[in-house]
């Protein structure tokens, strides 16, 4: 299966309840992006590569209740959660430390690159889950 073939096809592969994968396939029915249909691709488990960090970073400008998350683990005592901003090329990111939040900051979308090349492709969140996490006080 893949979501190239058609948005539709892919959800009904996705659990019912797959916020996320439900999401990308709504934004790839209004309007087709390669960029997100290789995001989509990679997240229902359709494909065997990562897409590009730049199509992580399409894919968070054009679906804006998504949310990149790197989650903190054995080499990173750090969660860090990322969202697009209404102003281009400009992303909110949020930290969690030893159940600690930081302030979010404004970082350019280079952050969404070099999280990818250290740490990994993030996992995808619906922003409803995580909402907190970007106001001063939540808790992951």
């Amino acid at each position: 299966m893949s979501a190239a073939t058609n948005p539709e096809d892919a959800r009904d592969e996705l659990a019912p309840n797959d916020v996320v994968g439900n999401m990308l396939c709504d934004e790839l029915l209004e309007m087709p992006d390669d960029a997100v249909i290789r995001v989509l691709n990679y997240y229902g488990d359709w494909c065997e590569s990562a897409p590009a960090w730049t199509d992580f970073r399409r894919t968070l400008d054009r679906c804006r209740g998504v949310v990149a998350h790197w989650p903190a683990g054995e080499d990173h005592d750090t969660a860090i959660y990322v969202r697009a901003t209404m102003d281009v090329g400009l992303y909110e990111r949020a930290t969690v430390v030893d159940d600690a939040d930081l302030d979010p900051i404004t970082v350019s979308g280079d952050y969404v690159q070099q999280m990818i090349e250290s740490r990994g492709v993030p996992e995808l969140v619906p922003l409803e889950a995580v909402a907190d996490q970007f106001e001063r006080g939540g808790r992951e």
